[in-house]
């Protein structure tokens, strides 16, 4: 059996159940750990809900305490120390590449809202495709080096946020499931990059973003609208249940025990 380290947002916690009130979504403690847990395998778990890409690459790279970099998530309480001697195998669950970018504001119910001068910088983009591409580069890069560093292969799952295509430039990176709301719901005609619905309607109201972006953004608004009406229509929120975490694994289980 292996020792796997888990890494991602609330994916990697795993499913949610709404209280009686309908008020609060908390874990069931049913998820991608206990499933490779009931298997044997040891998984070592670093996963945040509501946690970005960066605030895993950090803590991955064993800095709990980097506020520079993530506006949501950090928090030096939850570290925990990881014996990369003993580590088998990453599995990384890619999500929202805005998440660096987000804080709950009260005065809007705690809705998510995008910090203002990350979202008035966005339009010094060529392109909001170069701005996409760009993210990948860097994160990808960092991700890279930490498989490098400790000599892991890193398994890659789009979850909350497909992956884009640049992984297969990384050796040590590995495409297991591209995009995991499309391997649990095929009729999804598009996954998108960015899927907390917040940043759409608040960027739909930035009159200099959408003057400049507005024909690559509405399509992608629309496929995230849809992706969003598929989880709700089949799942009523947006993580798997049990079911759906258990195809996740079937993608993995493969991968474990051989080399890559």
């Amino acid at each position: 059996m292996s020792t796997i380290l888990l890494a991602g947002d609330s994916w990697g916690i795993g499913v949610y159940k709404q209280d009686t009130d309908g008020h609060k979504w908390s874990p069931t403690g049913q998820g991608i750990q206990s499933l490779l847990e009931s298997q044997g395998h040891t998984v070592v778990n670093i996963s945040k809900g509501g946690g970005s890409n960066w605030l895993m690459v950090d803590r991955l790279n064993d800095n709990w305490d980097n506020f520079s970099r993530c506006l949501y998530g950090v928090d030096p309480t939850e570290r925990i120390d990881v014996d990369w001697e003993i580590i088998d195998y990453v599995v990384y669950l890619q999500t929202d590449i805005f998440r660096e970018k987000f804080l709950y504001e009260e005065s809007l119910g705690w809705q998510k809202v995008l910090d203002k001068e990350f979202a008035d910088n966005l339009i010094t983009y060529d392109t909001f495709q170069h701005m996409i591409d760009e993210y990948f580069y860097k994160f990808y890069f960092e991700l890279n080096v930490v498989g490098v560093k400790h000599n892991k292969k890193i398994l890659c799952l789009g979850c909350w946020s497909k992956l884009h295509p640049s992984i297969g430039n990384y050796s040590n990176l590995v495409s297991v499931v591209p995009s995991a709301i499309k391997l649990l719901l095929p009729e999804l005609e598009e996954d998108v990059y960015l899927s907390d619905p917040e940043w759409y309607s608040q960027l739909a109201k930035d009159s200099k973003f959408m003057s400049k972006f507005g024909n690559e953004f509405k399509p992608m608004t629309m496929h995230a609208t849809q992706k969003l009406q598929l989880l709700y229509d089949t799942l009523h929120e947006v993580h798997p249940d049990i079911t759906g975490y258990s195809k996740l694994v079937d993608e993995l289980l493969p991968y474990f025990g051989k080399t890559i």
